[in-house]
């Protein structure tokens, strides 16, 4: 289940998360974005918090979305992701998703395609972690392919 809000307690406890801060790039560490343009969704699963999803609005047609799931709840990260992507496709203007995932964190790739993304793209050394140079890949789905699936 998700909710359109998350407590500051929350944002900390998934911040500090060792399995999270895998998203640490271009020399700065993980941190909460607060921002007009963000926000987070709250993942619950039998009552227990599970994670979060953070929103990023491109335009009244995209929204940027990432996955902040604590890992004890991976078994439900394919149905907590699905329901971030209804989430983000029940407002009738957004026409696609996007997800940009760092080279290297293939699990967080894979994550994307299973739960619908295809991958759209690569922006070559976009950023750097720990001190090395990365590829970025570009996920993205579209309104119509999601309603297929």
């Amino acid at each position: 289940m998700l909710t359109e809000r998350i407590t500051a307690e929350h944002l900390a406890e998934l911040y500090s998360d060792k399995y999270i801060q895998n998203v640490e790039h271009d020399d700065r560490p993980a941190y909460p974005v607060f921002h007009p343009l963000a926000q987070y969704l709250s993942a619950w699963s039998n009552n227990e918090f599970a994670g979060a999803f953070l929103v990023i609005t491109q335009s009244k047609y995209e929204l940027e979305l990432h996955a902040l799931l604590k890992k004890e709840f991976l078994s439900k990260s394919r149905e907590l992701g699905k329901e971030c992507i209804d989430w983000a496709f029940s407002n009738p203007e957004v026409l696609r998703v996007t997800a940009y995932v760092i080279e290297g964190l293939e699990m967080a790739k894979n994550y994307c395609l299973k739960i619908g993304f295809k991958l759209e793209g690569t922006r070559r050394k976009a950023c750097k972690v720990n001190g090395e140079i990365k590829d970025v890949y570009v996920m993205g789905l579209i309104r119509d392919e999601w309603v297929l699936l």
